[in-house]
């Protein structure tokens, strides 16, 4: 069993539980309808965009710096993010919707629920809670649940990040035809990274879908790196908990896109 059949196996568990049940009854609703979309960022914009985001912990780094969210989350919005990622997995990430939903109402960037979404009701509380965007990991998704979760989602007002790891998986979401995918540079065996992984994947891309490259990434050079395999932005999260200088790193990162 890897990591990652793990954590689906707890959100299951939770699921049973009436976790996400109870979530929907004490958590306030977050208006969001303000926030542009972070589709329409992208598609306006020369430069890589910058999904910042935030996170205590995960199974390959067990602590990241303490650190004044909400300043933080303000911060990546004044130095150019594009979207905010806010982990809300507990157990493995030291993350929560309460999170969200206090972080949510910091900017008025669209925000990413990072989790591991298995059935709808976890759509409806990250929702609650103030994301704009969610997450939909095409390797713990039959592509029955994949559709069915994708439309459950945009139905609602969502936008759908649709992830993969690897050239099948990306085929599958190209079947989908969603608007933003983003491509994990990260071994789901092993959690090894390799940032060339967005380079080995996308070599077909296709028309009016926008790319993410995932994990990883900690340099400009990184972004150099991946670039030309035409990437609209990058999701950076552990480089960014560590920075002590956001006002040069983040506009480092914001180089000019490559079109293909």
């Amino acid at each position: 069993m890897t990591i990652l059949d793990e954590i689906v196996s707890y959100k299951e568990e939770l699921i049973r539980e009436g976790y996400y049940s109870k979530k929907l009854t004490t958590l306030r609703d977050v208006d969001i309808k303000y926030k542009k979309p972070f589709l329409n960022r992208i598609r306006n914009s020369n430069t890589i965009n910058i999904i910042a985001e935030i996170k205590s912990k995960s199974p390959s780094v067990k602590t990241l710096p303490a650190r004044n969210l909400s300043a933080h989350v303000r911060a990546y919005e004044r130095y150019g993010a594009s979207a905010i990622s806010i982990l809300t997995d507990e157990a493995y990430f030291g993350g929560s919707f309460e999170r969200l939903q206090s972080l949510s109402e910091e900017t008025a960037l669209p925000v990413l629920c990072k989790d591991f979404i298995i059935e709808p009701i976890q759509i409806d509380v990250a929702k609650k809670a103030g994301a704009s965007i969610i997450l939909l990991i095409v390797n713990i998704l039959s592509d029955a649940q994949l559709k069915a979760l994708y439309n459950y989602a945009t139905e609602k007002g969502l936008e759908v990040l649709v992830e993969v790891h690897d050239e099948k998986e990306l085929e599958r979401a190209h079947d989908l035809q969603p608007e933003i995918i983003g491509v994990n540079n990260r071994d789901l065996h092993n959690f090894s990274i390799n940032i060339e992984q967005t380079n080995n994947i996308l070599k077909d891309n296709m028309q009016n879908c926008c790319y993410i490259s995932e994990s990883g990434i900690k340099s400009s050079d990184d972004v150099h790196k991946i670039i030309n395999s035409g990437i609209n932005g990058v999701l950076i999260g552990e480089a960014l908990m560590k920075c002590e200088n956001l006002e040069d790193f983040l506009p480092s990162l914001q180089l000019q896109k490559v079109k293909r």
